[in-house]
C-alpha cells in the first residue's frame, strides 16, 4: 500500500490499485448518479474480461505481459463487482490502462453507444488500439447486455499537460462527468464543456483523492489515521513557548 500511495504523488503514473479503490468507493457514494445510473467496473475486472476472450495484453516495447496482468486474480476482485448495478444502471464507466496510458470508457447500456474520453488522443492513435476498442464495444460477457451496435466515438475533451496526470484525469472524469451529455457533445462536433487543468490544480486534485481514500468508511485505518493527525494538530508548545512574555520571531529560529 505505500507503494501504491506513493503513485499518487506529483509525476507519477497512477497505480491500478489506486483507481479500483476510487471505483469501491464511487459505487458506494451516497448521490443519485451513482446511486441510480453509474456503475464504475474496476480496472482489474477490466483486464480479466480481455484476457479471458483472448485480447492480447503484451508490453510492446518489451514483448512481455504488461505489469497488470500479474495483479490480476478474478475470485479475488469479484468482491468488488455489483452484477445487480451492472444490470440496472444505464451508465458503466470503465478505466482502462493499457501501454502505460490510462484512459475511460463510457458505455451508454440503454442507447446501446460507446464513448472513449482520453487526456491524450480525441482520435483512436493507433490500430492496436482501435482493435481494442472495436473488442471492447463487441464484448458482452460482464455487462450481460448485448453488444453495442456503434464504434466508439472519441469524446473532445481537454488534455493533460504532461506524461503522468492520465490517471489522475480518469479518477476526477468518473467523479465529475455527466455522461448524459456526451452523445450531443461529439454529434455537435464540440469539445466537451469541463474545465481545462494544469499541473497545479492537478497536484491538487492528487491531494484531494489521497485524503478521500484514506478517509473512505471502508478504510480499516480510517479512525486510526484521523486519531493520528488529531494528535499532530494538537501537539502543545513547550512552556516557555506559551508564556507571554516570550516573543519568538523568524529570526530566533534561524539563529538556533
Amino acid at each position: 500500500m505505500r507503494y501504491q500511495f506513493q503513485s499518487m504523488a506529483p509525476k507519477n503514473y497512477i497505480d491500478i490499485q489506486v483507481i479500483t479503490i476510487m471505483c469501491h468507493i464511487l459505487n458506494k457514494e451516497q448521490n443519485e448518479q451513482f446511486e441510480k445510473f453509474v456503475y464504475c467496473v474496476p480496472p482489474e475486472i477490466m483486464v480479466r474480461m480481455f484476457e479471458k476472450h483472448g485480447q492480447s495484453w503484451m508490453d510492446t516495447k518489451n514483448n512481455r505481459p504488461h505489469a497488470i496482468a500479474s495483479l490480476v486474480n478474478h475470485e479475488e476482485y469479484m468482491v468488488y463487482l455489483d452484477k445487480k448495478k451492472l444490470l440496472t444502471h444505464r451508465f458503466i464507466f470503465a478505466p482502462i490502462l493499457f501501454s502505460e496510458h490510462w484512459w475511460l470508457y463510457v458505455m451508454d447500456i440503454e442507447k446501446r453507444e460507446f464513448f472513449v474520453l482520453d487526456s491524450k488522443n480525441i482520435v483512436s492513435p493507433s490500430d492496436e488500439r482501435s482493435s481494442l476498442n472495436r473488442f471492447a464495444v463487441g464484448a458482452p460477457s460482464i455487462f450481460d447486455q448485448g453488444s453495442c451496435s456503434l464504434l466508439p466515438r472519441y469524446v473532445n475533451i481537454p488534455g493533460q499537460p504532461n506524461e503522468t496526470d492520465c490517471g489522475v484525469f480518469v479518477m476526477k472524469w468518473m467523479e465529475l462527468i455527466d455522461p448524459t451529455g456526451l452523445a450531443a457533445s461529439c454529434e455537435a462536433n464540440r469539445r466537451y464543456n469541463i474545465d481545462k487543468w494544469g499541473e497545479p490544480k492537478l497536484e491538487e486534485f492528487r491531494k484531494e483523492l489521497v485524503a478521500k481514500i484514506i478517509l473512505s468508511k471502508d478504510n480499516e485505518k480510517r479512525l486510526e489515521t484521523i486519531r493520528i493527525l488529531n494528535d499532530m494538530r494538537n501537539i502543545r508548545p513547550a512552556a516557555v513557548l506559551r508564556s507571554p512574555y516570550v516573543q519568538v520571531s523568524s529570526a530566533d529560529l534561524y539563529t538556533k
